[in-house]
């Protein structure tokens, strides 16, 4: 069984690729066919889901206030293609 990290290593481990990923979204994109970009928002929308469900595993360990900031990041990525 593979160890799991504990969330500040893992967030260092991952941020440069999360940010990377925030720069281009896949529903920033309209090329492709239907299928591709249905793929690419399902991968995206997965990506989300789980930065929340992280967020409220770790709630006790930041504060309120980071945990707060942290969901709205991730609201604005949901809402971004919305417009």
């Amino acid at each position: 069984m593979q160890q799991l990290l504990d969330f500040p290593e893992h967030v260092e481990q991952t941020e440069q690729i999360r940010q990377k990923q925030m720069d281009t979204l896949a529903f920033d994109q309209d090329l492709g066919t239907l299928e591709e970009q249905v793929q690419d928002l399902m991968r995206e929308l997965e990506d989300i889901q789980e930065e929340v469900r992280s967020i409220w595993e770790f709630r006790r360990d930041y504060p309120n206030r980071d945990n707060l900031e942290s969901l709205q990041e991730q609201k604005r990525r949901l809402t971004k293609w919305a417009k």
